[in-house]
Protein backbone atom coordinates (compact mmCIF):
# COMPACT_ATOMS: atom_id res chain seq x y z
CA UNK A 1 0.00 0.00 0.00
CA UNK A 2 1.45 3.39 -0.96
CA UNK A 3 1.88 6.34 1.37
CA UNK A 4 -0.63 8.40 -0.63
CA UNK A 5 -3.26 5.69 -0.25
CA UNK A 6 -2.65 5.52 3.48
CA UNK A 7 -2.72 9.29 3.81
CA UNK A 8 -6.15 9.31 2.22
CA UNK A 9 -7.39 6.89 4.87
CA UNK A 10 -5.79 8.44 7.95
CA UNK A 11 -6.40 11.65 9.79
CA UNK A 12 -3.38 12.86 11.69
CA UNK A 13 -2.61 15.98 13.68
CA UNK A 14 -0.27 17.25 16.36
CA UNK A 15 1.71 20.18 17.62
CA UNK A 16 5.47 19.80 17.91
CA UNK A 17 7.12 22.41 20.12
CA UNK A 18 10.76 22.77 19.00
CA UNK A 19 11.30 19.07 19.84
CA UNK A 20 13.87 17.03 18.06
CA UNK A 21 13.12 13.35 18.63
CA UNK A 22 12.61 11.00 21.48
CA UNK A 23 13.64 8.91 24.32
CA UNK A 24 10.65 10.05 26.24
CA UNK A 25 8.10 9.98 28.96
CA UNK A 26 4.60 10.32 27.65
CA UNK A 27 0.93 9.74 28.07
CA UNK A 28 -0.62 7.19 25.74
CA UNK A 29 -4.21 6.50 24.75
CA UNK A 30 -5.77 4.05 22.33
CA UNK A 31 -9.34 3.28 21.33
CA UNK A 32 -10.28 0.41 19.03
CA UNK A 33 -13.82 0.54 17.67
CA UNK A 34 -14.20 4.29 17.26
CA UNK A 35 -12.43 6.97 15.22
CA UNK A 36 -12.98 10.20 17.12
CA UNK A 37 -10.46 13.02 16.76
CA UNK A 38 -12.20 15.27 19.30
CA UNK A 39 -12.25 12.50 21.87
CA UNK A 40 -8.51 11.93 21.32
CA UNK A 41 -7.78 15.61 21.89
CA UNK A 42 -9.92 15.62 25.05
CA UNK A 43 -8.04 12.65 26.49
CA UNK A 44 -4.67 14.16 25.55
CA UNK A 45 -5.69 17.25 27.52
CA UNK A 46 -6.45 15.11 30.58
CA UNK A 47 -2.88 13.74 30.62
CA UNK A 48 -1.11 16.88 29.38
CA UNK A 49 1.13 16.80 32.50
CA UNK A 50 2.70 13.54 31.30
CA UNK A 51 3.99 15.22 28.15
CA UNK A 52 3.76 19.01 27.92
CA UNK A 53 6.30 19.31 25.06
CA UNK A 54 4.19 17.81 22.28
CA UNK A 55 0.86 16.12 21.57
CA UNK A 56 -0.77 14.33 18.69
CA UNK A 57 -3.91 12.44 17.64
CA UNK A 58 -4.24 9.89 14.83
CA UNK A 59 -7.47 8.31 13.65
CA UNK A 60 -8.32 5.67 11.06
CA UNK A 61 -11.98 5.64 10.07
CA UNK A 62 -11.87 2.70 7.67
CA UNK A 63 -12.25 -1.00 8.40
CA UNK A 64 -11.91 -1.14 12.21
CA UNK A 65 -12.11 2.47 13.45
CA UNK A 66 -9.16 3.45 15.66
CA UNK A 67 -8.05 6.48 17.67
CA UNK A 68 -4.51 6.89 19.05
CA UNK A 69 -3.31 9.86 21.09
CA UNK A 70 -0.05 10.85 22.73
CA UNK A 71 1.45 13.56 24.91
CA UNK A 72 5.22 13.81 24.97
CA UNK A 73 8.03 14.83 27.30
CA UNK A 74 11.13 15.08 25.10
CA UNK A 75 14.36 13.69 26.50
CA UNK A 76 16.49 12.36 23.62
CA UNK A 77 16.75 13.51 19.98
CA UNK A 78 14.58 16.55 20.51
CA UNK A 79 13.40 16.97 16.88
CA UNK A 80 9.96 16.64 15.31
CA UNK A 81 11.15 13.28 13.98
CA UNK A 82 9.96 11.70 17.23
CA UNK A 83 6.45 13.12 17.06
CA UNK A 84 3.71 10.65 17.99
CA UNK A 85 1.58 8.83 17.21
CA UNK A 86 4.24 7.72 14.74
CA UNK A 87 3.34 6.08 11.42
CA UNK A 88 5.17 3.49 9.35
CA UNK A 89 3.24 4.01 6.15
CA UNK A 90 4.77 1.25 4.01
CA UNK A 91 3.76 -1.38 6.55
CA UNK A 92 0.50 0.20 7.70
CA UNK A 93 1.58 0.60 11.34
CA UNK A 94 0.94 3.30 13.93
CA UNK A 95 2.36 3.53 17.46
CA UNK A 96 1.85 5.53 20.63
CA UNK A 97 4.50 4.92 23.25
CA UNK A 98 5.56 5.85 26.77
CA UNK A 99 9.01 5.00 28.01
CA UNK A 100 12.65 4.40 27.30
CA UNK A 101 14.29 1.56 25.41
CA UNK A 102 17.84 2.18 26.58
CA UNK A 103 19.48 -0.24 24.14
CA UNK A 104 17.72 1.20 21.08
CA UNK A 105 21.04 2.07 19.36
CA UNK A 106 22.16 -1.56 19.56
CA UNK A 107 18.81 -2.81 18.23
CA UNK A 108 18.84 -0.19 15.48
CA UNK A 109 22.26 -1.35 14.27
CA UNK A 110 20.98 -4.93 14.07
CA UNK A 111 17.87 -3.81 12.17
CA UNK A 112 19.94 -1.74 9.72
CA UNK A 113 22.01 -4.82 8.94
CA UNK A 114 18.73 -6.60 8.20
CA UNK A 115 17.81 -3.89 5.66
CA UNK A 116 15.67 -1.48 7.70
CA UNK A 117 16.05 2.25 7.08
CA UNK A 118 15.40 5.04 9.60
CA UNK A 119 14.35 8.65 9.18
CA UNK A 120 14.87 9.77 12.81
CA UNK A 121 17.07 9.06 15.83
CA UNK A 122 14.01 7.99 17.82
CA UNK A 123 13.65 4.82 19.87
CA UNK A 124 9.97 4.88 18.86
CA UNK A 125 10.96 4.20 15.27
CA UNK A 126 13.23 1.39 16.51
CA UNK A 127 10.26 -0.24 18.28
CA UNK A 128 8.16 -0.04 15.12
CA UNK A 129 10.89 -1.60 12.98
CA UNK A 130 11.57 -4.23 15.63
CA UNK A 131 7.88 -5.18 15.50
CA UNK A 132 8.12 -5.44 11.71
CA UNK A 133 11.19 -7.68 12.00
CA UNK A 134 10.27 -9.93 14.93
CA UNK A 135 6.54 -9.45 15.48
CA UNK A 136 5.26 -9.91 19.04
CA UNK A 137 8.62 -11.37 20.09
CA UNK A 138 10.22 -7.93 19.71
CA UNK A 139 9.59 -7.27 23.43
CA UNK A 140 12.36 -9.70 24.36
CA UNK A 141 14.86 -7.35 22.68
CA UNK A 142 13.95 -4.25 24.68
CA UNK A 143 15.86 -3.18 27.78
CA UNK A 144 14.16 -0.41 29.67
CA UNK A 145 10.76 0.85 30.82
CA UNK A 146 7.89 1.03 28.38
CA UNK A 147 4.21 0.82 27.63
CA UNK A 148 3.25 0.99 23.96
CA UNK A 149 0.37 0.32 21.57
CA UNK A 150 0.88 -0.67 17.93
CA UNK A 151 -2.05 -0.73 15.52
CA UNK A 152 -1.44 -3.04 12.57
CA UNK A 153 -3.75 -1.94 9.76
CA UNK A 154 -3.04 -4.85 7.45
CA UNK A 155 -3.90 -7.42 10.11
CA UNK A 156 -6.55 -5.25 11.85
CA UNK A 157 -4.82 -6.06 15.10
CA UNK A 158 -3.59 -4.16 18.15
CA UNK A 159 -0.45 -5.22 20.00
CA UNK A 160 0.29 -3.65 23.41
CA UNK A 161 3.11 -4.41 25.84
CA UNK A 162 4.36 -3.32 29.25
CA UNK A 163 7.91 -3.55 30.62
CA UNK A 164 9.07 -6.48 32.72
CA UNK A 165 8.96 -4.91 36.20
CA UNK A 166 5.96 -2.64 35.63
CA UNK A 167 7.74 0.72 35.75
CA UNK A 168 5.42 2.31 33.20
CA UNK A 169 1.64 1.89 33.63
CA UNK A 170 -0.97 0.74 31.12
CA UNK A 171 -4.69 0.37 31.85
CA UNK A 172 -7.29 -1.28 29.63
CA UNK A 173 -11.02 -1.90 29.42
CA UNK A 174 -13.27 -3.57 26.90
CA UNK A 175 -15.97 -1.40 25.35
CA UNK A 176 -18.88 -2.38 23.11
CA UNK A 177 -17.03 -4.41 20.49
CA UNK A 178 -13.79 -2.58 21.11
CA UNK A 179 -10.98 -1.76 23.50
CA UNK A 180 -9.80 1.25 25.49
CA UNK A 181 -6.20 1.70 26.78
CA UNK A 182 -4.43 4.57 28.55
CA UNK A 183 -1.55 5.58 30.83
CA UNK A 184 -3.82 6.82 33.60
CA UNK A 185 -7.31 6.18 34.92
CA UNK A 186 -8.19 9.85 34.50
CA UNK A 187 -7.63 9.41 30.77
CA UNK A 188 -10.02 6.46 30.74
CA UNK A 189 -12.63 8.52 32.56
CA UNK A 190 -12.17 11.58 30.37
CA UNK A 191 -13.08 9.47 27.34
CA UNK A 192 -16.63 9.18 28.69
CA UNK A 193 -16.58 5.47 27.84
CA UNK A 194 -15.87 4.17 31.35
CA UNK A 195 -18.42 4.18 34.15
CA UNK A 196 -17.42 5.39 37.62
CA UNK A 197 -18.30 2.15 39.37
CA UNK A 198 -16.32 1.13 42.47
CA UNK A 199 -14.69 -2.31 42.34
CA UNK A 200 -15.31 -3.72 45.83
CA UNK A 201 -12.63 -6.42 45.58
CA UNK A 202 -10.08 -3.68 44.85
CA UNK A 203 -11.26 -1.71 47.88
CA UNK A 204 -10.94 -4.88 49.98
CA UNK A 205 -7.32 -5.37 48.87
CA UNK A 206 -6.54 -1.66 49.24
CA UNK A 207 -7.50 -1.78 52.91
CA UNK A 208 -4.96 -4.58 53.37
CA UNK A 209 -2.04 -3.32 51.28
CA UNK A 210 -2.82 0.46 51.13
CA UNK A 211 -2.47 0.06 47.37
CA UNK A 212 -4.65 -1.43 44.63
CA UNK A 213 -2.98 -4.62 43.37
CA UNK A 214 -3.06 -5.25 39.62
CA UNK A 215 -4.66 -6.48 37.49
CA UNK A 216 -7.59 -4.75 39.22
CA UNK A 217 -8.12 -1.02 39.59
CA UNK A 218 -10.55 0.90 41.77
CA UNK A 219 -12.88 1.15 38.75
CA UNK A 220 -15.15 -1.73 37.80
CA UNK A 221 -14.26 -3.23 34.44
CA UNK A 222 -10.92 -1.38 34.16
CA UNK A 223 -7.73 -3.43 34.50
CA UNK A 224 -3.98 -2.96 34.72
CA UNK A 225 -1.88 -4.81 32.18
CA UNK A 226 0.44 -6.84 34.40
CA UNK A 227 4.22 -6.29 34.30
CA UNK A 228 5.97 -8.46 31.73
CA UNK A 229 2.74 -8.99 29.77
CA UNK A 230 1.43 -8.30 26.27
CA UNK A 231 -2.13 -7.65 25.19
CA UNK A 232 -3.46 -8.52 21.73
CA UNK A 233 -6.82 -7.37 20.35
CA UNK A 234 -7.94 -9.14 17.19
CA UNK A 235 -11.43 -9.77 15.76
CA UNK A 236 -13.06 -8.43 18.91
CA UNK A 237 -11.13 -10.73 21.27
CA UNK A 238 -8.57 -9.75 23.92
CA UNK A 239 -5.68 -12.13 24.62
CA UNK A 240 -3.16 -11.63 27.43
CA UNK A 241 0.27 -13.26 27.33
CA UNK A 242 3.17 -13.21 29.78
CA UNK A 243 6.63 -12.84 28.24
CA UNK A 244 8.80 -12.41 31.41
CA UNK A 245 8.73 -13.14 35.13
CA UNK A 246 11.05 -12.91 38.11
CA UNK A 247 13.42 -15.90 37.75
CA UNK A 248 12.59 -19.02 39.73
CA UNK A 249 15.43 -19.91 42.10
CA UNK A 250 14.87 -23.47 43.27
CA UNK A 251 18.24 -24.52 44.66
CA UNK A 252 19.47 -23.83 48.18
CA UNK A 253 22.91 -23.44 46.62
CA UNK A 254 22.38 -20.03 45.04
CA UNK A 255 25.21 -19.29 42.63
CA UNK A 256 24.34 -17.22 39.54
CA UNK A 257 26.16 -18.63 36.55
CA UNK A 258 28.19 -20.89 38.83
CA UNK A 259 30.21 -17.90 40.08
CA UNK A 260 32.06 -17.91 43.40
CA UNK A 261 31.65 -15.01 45.86
CA UNK A 262 34.44 -12.94 44.32
CA UNK A 263 33.09 -13.41 40.80
CA UNK A 264 29.56 -12.55 41.98
CA UNK A 265 30.78 -9.21 43.32
CA UNK A 266 32.72 -8.48 40.15
CA UNK A 267 29.74 -9.25 37.90
CA UNK A 268 27.36 -7.28 40.13
CA UNK A 269 29.61 -4.22 39.87
CA UNK A 270 29.74 -4.58 36.09
CA UNK A 271 25.93 -4.83 35.81
CA UNK A 272 25.44 -1.83 38.10
CA UNK A 273 27.79 0.33 36.05
CA UNK A 274 26.19 -0.83 32.81
CA UNK A 275 22.68 -0.08 34.07
CA UNK A 276 23.62 3.38 35.35
CA UNK A 277 25.46 4.24 32.13
CA UNK A 278 22.44 3.30 30.00
CA UNK A 279 20.14 5.44 32.13
CA UNK A 280 22.34 8.51 31.90
CA UNK A 281 21.75 8.74 28.16
CA UNK A 282 19.79 11.94 27.51
CA UNK A 283 19.94 15.19 25.57
CA UNK A 284 18.79 17.12 28.65
CA UNK A 285 20.37 17.43 32.13
CA UNK A 286 20.06 14.35 34.34
CA UNK A 287 19.88 14.58 38.14
CA UNK A 288 19.36 12.12 40.99
CA UNK A 289 17.31 11.69 44.14
CA UNK A 290 19.66 11.42 47.14
CA UNK A 291 18.20 10.37 50.48
CA UNK A 292 21.50 9.42 52.08
CA UNK A 293 20.61 5.75 52.19
CA UNK A 294 22.73 3.08 50.56
CA UNK A 295 20.61 2.70 47.41
CA UNK A 296 20.41 6.33 46.32
CA UNK A 297 24.02 6.89 47.43
CA UNK A 298 25.13 3.95 45.27
CA UNK A 299 23.35 5.40 42.25
CA UNK A 300 24.84 8.86 42.80
CA UNK A 301 28.36 7.51 43.37
CA UNK A 302 28.26 5.47 40.17
CA UNK A 303 26.80 8.41 38.22
CA UNK A 304 29.59 10.67 39.50
CA UNK A 305 32.19 8.10 38.45
CA UNK A 306 30.72 7.65 34.96
CA UNK A 307 29.73 11.24 34.24
CA UNK A 308 31.99 13.92 32.91
CA UNK A 309 29.82 16.66 34.40
CA UNK A 310 28.84 17.78 37.90
CA UNK A 311 25.58 16.14 38.92
CA UNK A 312 22.55 17.81 40.45
CA UNK A 313 21.21 15.90 43.46
CA UNK A 314 18.01 16.42 45.42
CA UNK A 315 17.04 15.55 48.99
CA UNK A 316 13.95 16.11 51.09
CA UNK A 317 14.14 17.11 54.76
CA UNK A 318 11.79 18.18 57.50
CA UNK A 319 11.47 20.96 60.00
CA UNK A 320 11.00 20.34 63.72
CA UNK A 321 8.11 17.87 63.25
CA UNK A 322 10.30 15.41 61.39
CA UNK A 323 13.73 16.12 62.82
CA UNK A 324 14.07 12.58 64.21
CA UNK A 325 13.87 10.97 60.75
CA UNK A 326 15.59 13.71 58.75
CA UNK A 327 18.40 12.09 56.71
CA UNK A 328 19.89 15.22 55.17
CA UNK A 329 23.09 14.83 57.17
CA UNK A 330 23.86 11.60 55.34
CA UNK A 331 22.82 13.02 51.98
CA UNK A 332 25.24 15.91 52.49
CA UNK A 333 28.07 13.48 53.26
CA UNK A 334 27.50 11.74 49.93
CA UNK A 335 27.03 15.00 48.04
CA UNK A 336 30.36 16.34 49.35
CA UNK A 337 32.11 13.04 48.69
CA UNK A 338 30.83 12.93 45.08
CA UNK A 339 31.07 16.72 44.57
CA UNK A 340 27.47 17.15 43.42
CA UNK A 341 25.43 20.33 43.03
CA UNK A 342 23.20 19.44 45.98
CA UNK A 343 19.71 20.83 46.53
CA UNK A 344 17.52 20.35 49.61
CA UNK A 345 13.76 20.57 49.89
CA UNK A 346 12.75 21.28 53.49
CA UNK A 347 9.06 20.91 54.29
CA UNK A 348 6.91 21.61 57.30
CA UNK A 349 3.48 20.35 58.26
CA UNK A 350 1.87 23.51 56.87
CA UNK A 351 3.74 23.04 53.57
CA UNK A 352 2.36 19.53 53.26
CA UNK A 353 -1.16 20.61 54.21
CA UNK A 354 -1.17 23.20 51.44
CA UNK A 355 -0.13 20.53 48.92
CA UNK A 356 -2.73 17.89 49.86
CA UNK A 357 -5.28 18.84 47.13
CA UNK A 358 -2.60 18.70 44.40
CA UNK A 359 -1.21 15.47 45.85
CA UNK A 360 -4.64 13.82 45.76
CA UNK A 361 -5.15 14.93 42.15
CA UNK A 362 -1.81 13.37 41.24
CA UNK A 363 -2.71 9.99 42.82
CA UNK A 364 -4.97 8.91 39.94
CA UNK A 365 -6.25 6.16 42.25
CA UNK A 366 -5.93 5.83 46.05
CA UNK A 367 -2.55 5.07 47.61
CA UNK A 368 -1.10 5.05 51.08
CA UNK A 369 2.27 6.41 49.99
CA UNK A 370 3.84 8.74 47.45
CA UNK A 371 3.76 12.08 49.27
CA UNK A 372 7.56 12.16 49.59
CA UNK A 373 7.97 11.42 45.87
CA UNK A 374 5.42 14.11 45.03
CA UNK A 375 7.32 16.76 47.01
CA UNK A 376 10.85 15.88 45.88
CA UNK A 377 9.67 15.56 42.24
CA UNK A 378 8.07 18.98 42.44
CA UNK A 379 11.37 20.55 43.48
CA UNK A 380 13.54 18.45 41.14
CA UNK A 381 11.42 19.29 38.08
CA UNK A 382 12.39 22.95 38.47
CA UNK A 383 16.00 22.03 37.61
CA UNK A 384 16.04 18.87 35.44
CA UNK A 385 13.73 16.75 33.29
CA UNK A 386 15.27 13.41 34.31
CA UNK A 387 16.23 12.03 37.73
CA UNK A 388 17.65 8.64 38.68
CA UNK A 389 16.32 6.92 41.80
CA UNK A 390 17.61 4.14 44.05
CA UNK A 391 14.19 2.49 44.08
CA UNK A 392 14.30 -1.30 44.15
CA UNK A 393 17.53 -1.81 46.07
CA UNK A 394 15.79 -2.86 49.27
CA UNK A 395 13.67 -5.41 47.44
CA UNK A 396 16.53 -6.87 45.42
CA UNK A 397 19.27 -6.92 48.06
CA UNK A 398 17.24 -7.76 51.22
CA UNK A 399 17.21 -4.29 52.74
CA UNK A 400 13.94 -4.33 54.66
CA UNK A 401 13.56 -5.59 58.24
CA UNK A 402 11.14 -8.28 57.15
CA UNK A 403 13.95 -10.16 55.41
CA UNK A 404 15.62 -10.97 58.74
CA UNK A 405 12.19 -11.22 60.38
CA UNK A 406 11.06 -13.86 57.89
CA UNK A 407 14.38 -15.70 58.06
CA UNK A 408 14.11 -15.91 61.85
CA UNK A 409 10.46 -16.91 61.55
CA UNK A 410 11.33 -19.87 59.35
CA UNK A 411 13.96 -21.06 61.82
CA UNK A 412 11.66 -20.58 64.82
CA UNK A 413 8.85 -22.44 63.07
CA UNK A 414 11.08 -25.46 62.49
CA UNK A 415 12.01 -25.52 66.18
CA UNK A 416 8.38 -25.06 67.22
CA UNK A 417 7.25 -28.09 65.25
CA UNK A 418 9.91 -30.20 67.00
CA UNK A 419 8.32 -29.52 70.40
CA UNK A 420 5.97 -32.15 71.87
CA UNK A 421 2.30 -31.23 72.39
CA UNK A 422 2.54 -30.53 76.17
CA UNK A 423 5.48 -28.19 75.63
CA UNK A 424 3.53 -26.23 73.01
CA UNK A 425 0.57 -25.96 75.38
CA UNK A 426 2.81 -24.67 78.15
CA UNK A 427 4.36 -22.15 75.74
CA UNK A 428 0.91 -20.83 74.79
CA UNK A 429 -0.06 -20.39 78.43
CA UNK A 430 3.23 -18.65 79.22
CA UNK A 431 2.84 -16.28 76.26
CA UNK A 432 -0.67 -15.29 77.40
CA UNK A 433 0.49 -14.76 80.99
CA UNK A 434 3.52 -12.73 79.90
CA UNK A 435 1.28 -10.56 77.71
CA UNK A 436 -0.99 -9.77 80.70
CA UNK A 437 1.92 -8.93 83.00
CA UNK A 438 3.78 -6.78 80.46
CA UNK A 439 0.73 -5.24 78.83
CA UNK A 440 2.19 -6.16 75.42
CA UNK A 441 -0.68 -8.25 74.12
CA UNK A 442 0.97 -9.17 70.76
CA UNK A 443 3.18 -11.50 72.81
CA UNK A 444 0.15 -13.76 73.24
CA UNK A 445 0.08 -14.22 69.46
CA UNK A 446 3.59 -15.66 69.15
CA UNK A 447 2.50 -19.33 69.13
CA UNK A 448 -0.18 -18.70 66.48
CA UNK A 449 2.36 -16.63 64.52
CA UNK A 450 4.73 -19.61 64.52
CA UNK A 451 1.98 -21.93 63.29
CA UNK A 452 0.57 -19.54 60.68
CA UNK A 453 3.02 -20.40 57.94
CA UNK A 454 5.30 -18.36 55.71
CA UNK A 455 2.70 -16.44 53.71
CA UNK A 456 0.60 -15.38 56.71
CA UNK A 457 3.73 -14.16 58.49
CA UNK A 458 4.75 -12.15 55.43
CA UNK A 459 1.27 -10.64 55.11
CA UNK A 460 1.57 -9.26 58.64
CA UNK A 461 4.54 -7.17 57.51
CA UNK A 462 2.51 -5.49 54.76
CA UNK A 463 -0.97 -5.26 56.31
CA UNK A 464 -2.92 -2.12 57.14
CA UNK A 465 -6.24 -3.81 58.08
CA UNK A 466 -6.54 -7.54 58.74
CA UNK A 467 -9.48 -9.50 57.30
CA UNK A 468 -11.31 -9.25 60.64
CA UNK A 469 -10.43 -5.56 60.88
CA UNK A 470 -12.01 -4.92 57.48
CA UNK A 471 -15.17 -6.77 58.54
CA UNK A 472 -15.51 -4.41 61.49
CA UNK A 473 -15.48 -1.26 59.36
CA UNK A 474 -17.70 -2.39 56.48
CA UNK A 475 -21.23 -1.04 56.60
CA UNK A 476 -24.07 -3.55 56.82
CA UNK A 477 -25.29 -2.39 53.40
CA UNK A 478 -22.20 -4.10 51.96
CA UNK A 479 -23.19 -7.57 53.20
CA UNK A 480 -24.02 -8.81 49.70
CA UNK A 481 -20.59 -7.73 48.42
CA UNK A 482 -18.61 -9.03 51.40
CA UNK A 483 -19.53 -12.59 50.54
CA UNK A 484 -18.14 -12.23 47.01
CA UNK A 485 -14.60 -11.04 47.75
CA UNK A 486 -11.48 -13.16 48.10
CA UNK A 487 -9.22 -12.71 51.14
CA UNK A 488 -6.12 -10.68 50.38
CA UNK A 489 -3.76 -13.53 51.23
CA UNK A 490 -5.05 -15.34 48.12
CA UNK A 491 -3.55 -12.57 45.98
CA UNK A 492 -0.11 -13.15 47.51
CA UNK A 493 -0.52 -16.91 47.14
CA UNK A 494 -0.66 -16.46 43.37
CA UNK A 495 2.89 -15.06 43.47
CA UNK A 496 4.46 -17.90 45.46
CA UNK A 497 6.56 -20.55 43.72
CA UNK A 498 6.35 -23.67 45.87
CA UNK A 499 9.67 -25.06 44.65
CA UNK A 500 11.57 -22.05 46.04
CA UNK A 501 12.78 -23.02 49.52
CA UNK A 502 15.10 -20.18 50.54
CA UNK A 503 13.06 -17.68 52.64
CA UNK A 504 15.05 -14.68 51.34
CA UNK A 505 14.39 -15.73 47.74
CA UNK A 506 10.68 -16.13 48.54
CA UNK A 507 10.43 -12.72 50.21
CA UNK A 508 12.33 -11.12 47.31
CA UNK A 509 9.76 -12.49 44.85
CA UNK A 510 6.87 -11.21 46.98
CA UNK A 511 8.45 -7.77 47.43
CA UNK A 512 9.19 -7.36 43.71
CA UNK A 513 5.76 -8.55 42.59
CA UNK A 514 3.66 -6.90 45.30
CA UNK A 515 4.99 -3.93 47.31
CA UNK A 516 7.40 -2.64 44.64
CA UNK A 517 4.96 -3.18 41.78
CA UNK A 518 1.65 -2.36 43.48
CA UNK A 519 2.77 0.76 45.30
CA UNK A 520 6.30 2.09 44.87
CA UNK A 521 6.61 1.99 41.07
CA UNK A 522 3.02 3.05 40.46
CA UNK A 523 3.32 5.94 42.90
CA UNK A 524 6.70 7.02 41.51
CA UNK A 525 5.27 7.19 38.00
CA UNK A 526 2.13 9.07 39.04
CA UNK A 527 3.84 11.54 41.37
CA UNK A 528 6.82 12.33 39.13
CA UNK A 529 4.77 12.61 35.94
CA UNK A 530 2.40 14.99 37.72
CA UNK A 531 5.37 17.39 37.55
CA UNK A 532 6.51 16.32 34.05
CA UNK A 533 9.60 14.66 35.54
CA UNK A 534 11.00 11.37 34.24
CA UNK A 535 12.34 9.06 36.95
CA UNK A 536 14.64 6.21 35.94
CA UNK A 537 15.26 3.22 38.21
CA UNK A 538 18.61 1.55 37.38
CA UNK A 539 18.61 -0.89 40.31
CA UNK A 540 15.78 -2.89 38.74
CA UNK A 541 17.21 -3.23 35.26
CA UNK A 542 15.88 -6.66 34.30
CA UNK A 543 19.34 -8.11 33.64
CA UNK A 544 20.42 -6.94 37.09
CA UNK A 545 17.27 -8.47 38.61
CA UNK A 546 17.89 -11.80 36.88
CA UNK A 547 21.40 -11.90 38.33
CA UNK A 548 20.76 -10.51 41.82
CA UNK A 549 17.82 -12.77 42.67
CA UNK A 550 20.26 -15.70 42.48
CA UNK A 551 22.88 -14.18 44.80
CA UNK A 552 23.19 -16.31 47.97
CA UNK A 553 21.29 -14.92 50.95
CA UNK A 554 24.43 -14.99 53.08
CA UNK A 555 26.07 -12.44 50.78
CA UNK A 556 23.10 -10.11 51.16
CA UNK A 557 22.52 -10.36 54.92
CA UNK A 558 25.80 -11.78 56.18
CA UNK A 559 26.24 -15.07 57.98
CA UNK A 560 28.11 -13.80 61.03
CA UNK A 561 26.61 -12.76 64.40
CA UNK A 562 28.45 -9.42 64.03
CA UNK A 563 26.56 -8.52 60.85
CA UNK A 564 23.32 -9.40 62.63
CA UNK A 565 24.13 -7.24 65.69
CA UNK A 566 25.19 -4.34 63.47
CA UNK A 567 21.84 -4.53 61.70
CA UNK A 568 23.57 -4.34 58.33
CA UNK A 569 21.66 -5.24 55.20
CA UNK A 570 22.45 -5.26 51.47
CA UNK A 571 26.03 -6.26 52.31
CA UNK A 572 26.90 -7.48 48.82
CA UNK A 573 25.84 -4.10 47.41
CA UNK A 574 27.96 -2.10 49.85
CA UNK A 575 30.87 -4.51 49.38
CA UNK A 576 31.06 -3.86 45.64
CA UNK A 577 30.89 -0.09 46.14
CA UNK A 578 33.22 0.35 49.12
CA UNK A 579 35.69 2.21 46.91
CA UNK A 580 33.04 4.78 45.99
CA UNK A 581 30.95 5.32 49.14
CA UNK A 582 31.96 7.06 52.40
CA UNK A 583 32.42 4.75 55.38
CA UNK A 584 29.59 6.52 57.26
CA UNK A 585 27.15 5.42 54.56
CA UNK A 586 28.38 1.84 54.29
CA UNK A 587 28.30 1.28 58.06
CA UNK A 588 25.04 3.03 58.90
CA UNK A 589 22.00 1.05 59.98
CA UNK A 590 19.07 0.74 57.64
CA UNK A 591 16.60 3.61 58.06
CA UNK A 592 13.53 3.39 55.88
CA UNK A 593 12.55 6.64 54.18
CA UNK A 594 9.28 7.89 55.59
CA UNK A 595 7.26 11.04 55.96
CA UNK A 596 6.41 12.35 59.47
CA UNK A 597 2.70 11.92 58.72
Amino acid sequence: MSFLTLAARWRYSGTALHCDGDDLMCGVFGLVGRADHALGERVAGAIHHRGPDDSGVWVDSTDTPVTLANTRLSIIDLSSGGHMPMLQADYGLAITYNGEVYNFSEIRAELEQAGHRFSSHSDTEVILNAYMQWGDECVHRFRGMFAFLIWDMHRQRLFAARDRLGIKPLYWSETDGGLLLASELRAMLSSGLVKKGLDFQSLHHFLTFYAVPPPRTMLQGVYTLLPGHCLIWEKGKVTLRQYWDVPVVESDDLTPGGYDAREIRRELRRLLEESIKLRMIADVPVGAFLSGGVDSSAVVALMARLSGERLKTFSIGFRAEGKRIDERRFARIVARHCDTDHNEVVVSGSDVASQIPAFIRAMDQPTGDGLNTFLVSQATAQHVKVALSGLGGDELFAGYRQYRYMLQGERAERLWHLLPGPAKMAARMSARQLAKVSGRFPLAEIPSWLEAGFLARYLRTRTLFSESGKEEIYHEDLDSMRNKVDPSIDLLRSYVVETESDPIVRVTRLELKSYLSHMLLRDTDAMSMAHSLEVRVPLIDHKLVEFATCIPSGLKLGNSPISYLQGRTKMVLTDVLDDLLPAEIIRRRKQGFQMPI
